[in-house]
């Protein structure tokens, strides 16, 4: 049998994509230790591999994974397979299928470097595998073994050679899919074959401007935000999300950006004040001249006749909700990406 360990060597055929830094001594994090010393109370988030996809191509009929995770989290609005897995899918991404989850094992609540271990059947073509790595959880080491006889190479490369960048709330993290592959970014990944990066930080995504100077330093290709939900008030979502906007913008001027507000279930005085301050930001800078900026509003995701099947507990989306997102977004996308 042949092993593959993922590790930052660049001919490594194991690509890690949505993760920057690959490694930084604590685990596949979505965000450098420097960014979380900084913004502290994105520190227990950052740490997470959500958003980040290992990808290689083989023609194997079987093959092993192995993940281990550094600490498994409890969560109360989401199961071991929601929030503690990883989704493999098969295939050439915009159609690729599910092919199961790579879970933990049972009663393994609450315990530290816990390796999860499952082996898949495919057809012996080469084709693409894409893994999805947990929302919650650290990823501290993954692996693949196949036959000595099988071939294991680099991915197909995704359609955009720099990554869609998302920031917001515990919904941006992918809060509450049944499972990661359901969240709207994973889905708009595999359905427009894009590299992703997922900033989305659980009540904690504040408009740090600190945060807007992290983004651009990674030179997206897109950027959307709509961090309202995590805003305390809509003093504070009017105090930073012009200034959150124009920090992108005068750094990157020809930057497609995209602003959203919250997936909108009770349509309530509250949210409308919100939608209206980001609306006020769009506004503004389409006056201004900007001709990159799009805005979505997030009291349309949901149609009347279907939101009371579109949410877990009235704030975050479940799949039905995700998939309407994402469904939502795809032509904002469409448009700018080459």
């Amino acid at each position: 049998m042949k092993v593959f360990h993922c590790t930052p060597d660049k001919e490594n055929p194991l690509r890690v994509f949505g993760l920057n830094p690959y490694y930084d001594g604590e685990g596949f994090s979505k965000c450098h230790k420097a960014i979380r010393d900084e913004i502290r109370h994105i520190a227990p988030f950052g740490v997470r591999s959500c958003g980040g996809r290992i990808c290689f191509r083989t023609n194997a009929h079987t093959f092993t994974l192995r993940m281990t995770i550094a600490h498994l989290c409890y969560d109360i609005g989401m199961s071991t397979y929601s929030c503690s897995s990883a989704d493999v899918y098969i295939g050439a991404r915009p159609t690729s299928f599910f092919a199961g989850l790579l879970n933990p094992p049972g009663e393994m609540r609450e315990k530290d470097n816990v390796t999860a271990e499952r082996t898949f059947v495919k057809s012996g073509e080469m084709e693409d595998v894409t893994v999805f790595l947990p929302r919650n959880e650290t990823v501290t080491a993954f692996s693949v073994e196949i036959d000595d006889d099988a071939v294991l190479e680099a991915p197909t490369p995704y359609r955009n050679a720099h990554p869609v960048a998302f920031y917001g709330s515990s919904i941006t993290e992918g809060g509450c899919s049944t499972r990661v592959g359901c969240n709207y970014i994973s889905i708009l990944s595999n359905r427009l074959n894009i590299d992703v990066l997922n900033y989305g930080f659980s009540g904690s995504a504040r408009g740090d401007l600190a945060f807007a100077d992290y983004i651009i330093a990674q030179n997206p290709s897109i950027f959307v935000y709509d961090y309202d939900h995590n805003a305390p008030t809509p003093e504070f979502l009017a105090d930073t999300h012009a200034p959150f906007f124009w920090r992108v913008r005068n750094a990157l001027p020809h930057l497609p950006i995209i602003m959203m507000s919250r997936p909108d279930y009770l349509r309530d005085e509250d949210a409308a004040r919100r939608r209206a301050i980001i609306k006020k930001t769009y506004d503004d800078a389409v006056a201004s001249g900007d001709k990159l900026v799009r805005f979505v509003d997030g009291g349309k995701f949901f149609p009347d006749h279907l939101t009371a099947v579109c949410s877990l507990d009235t704030v975050h989306p479940n799949d039905t909700g995700f998939l309407m997102m994402a469904d939502a977004l795809t032509p904002y996308l469409n448009e700018f990406l080459c």
